[in-house]
């Protein structure tokens, strides 16, 4: 247990010295989401249509989500799949049956290409500390 502990003040000091936006790991994750934008214009210019297009884009952002959370330290990794099932009912986030319930293909693809921009609002340190003693502080 006391190797669980250091291994969480080792990530939460990470995190209260990096924020969770301003981290060289979710700044390059934001970047290739961003990059979605431009394969969804050259999809369109292959006549593609707006369904397919969704779909394509809304599997590469979960894909991506899951390599960028398996990159994360261990404990914060396990916090964020947490969080993310709390809130979605899956651990990747929404799948594409859930969000076409409430969103339309084009904006699935808007969505699936823009990072989410209230990260901290949904992720925070408090909810970590709060999650790791819910868990480990048994």
């Amino acid at each position: 247990m006391d190797a669980i502990r250091e291994e969480f003040q080792k990530e939460l000091t990470l995190l209260r010295s990096q924020g969770l936006k301003d981290s060289v790991l979710r700044r390059a994750y934001e970047e290739k989401v961003a990059a979605l934008r431009e394969l969804a214009v050259q999809l369109r210019k292959q006549g593609c249509e707006e369904r397919t297009i969704a779909k394509r884009l809304h599997s590469i952002r979960r894909t991506l989500g899951e390599e960028y959370k398996e990159a994360a330290p261990p404990l914060f990794r396990e916090y964020i799949y947490y969080a993310t099932e709390k809130q979605y009912g899956d651990p990747l986030g929404p799948t594409f049956e859930q969000l076409k319930k409430w969103k339309t293909d084009l904006q699935i693809i808007e969505s699936a290409s823009r990072p989410i921009p209230d990260l901290d609002n949904r992720l925070t340190i408090s909810g970590f500390v709060e999650w790791f003693e819910a868990v480990y502080g048994k």
